[in-house]
């Protein structure tokens, strides 16, 4: 093998070393979900960008023990203050491994990215442990 040759070939191993074993990327776009349950009112908002940078919001309310025209306010009042609140969402950075996407050094899963549909799971918590799962669909922009 000649010296150019054994060079390029150390460039193209070297390269394809760093290669897999720099940090997996999220998928960038923006999703968007809502949940009723007969518990939680959810509204969700994720962007993931390049770098594995995200902004995300989700606000809850929960609706036990609420009448019905009650539960109907709440969900209304959720999904007006996402709206509201969502310019002034800050980025974070995130972990993505395995399709799961966690806070940088945490370990409980935010979101799972789900392929085939293109959708993202959230993993919604209440008082510590995992309470809802609200897949949240690929949008181009967000609900106005």
């Amino acid at each position: 093998m000649s010296a150019v040759l054994q060079k390029l070939s150390a460039a193209v191993m070297a390269v394809l070393l760093l290669a897999a074993c720099s940090e997996p990327q999220a998928p960038p776009g923006r999703w968007e979900g809502f949940s009723v349950s007969p518990d939680w009112v959810i509204a969700v908002r994720l962007e993931m960008a390049k770098g594995n940078v995200m902004r995300a919001s989700a606000l809850s309310a929960a609706l036990t023990g609420e009448d019905l025209p009650r539960k109907v306010a709440l969900e209304n009042e959720v999904r007006t203050a996402m709206r509201a609140q969502w310019l002034a969402v800050p980025k974070g950075q995130i972990e993505f491994k395995g399709n799961t996407v966690t806070r940088t050094n945490g370990f409980a899963p935010v979101f799972v990215y789900e392929p085939a549909s293109r959708a993202m799971v959230f993993h919604f918590y209440a008082g510590g442990k995992l309470t809802e799962k609200v897949t949240l669909r690929p949008v181009d922009s967000f609900a106005r």
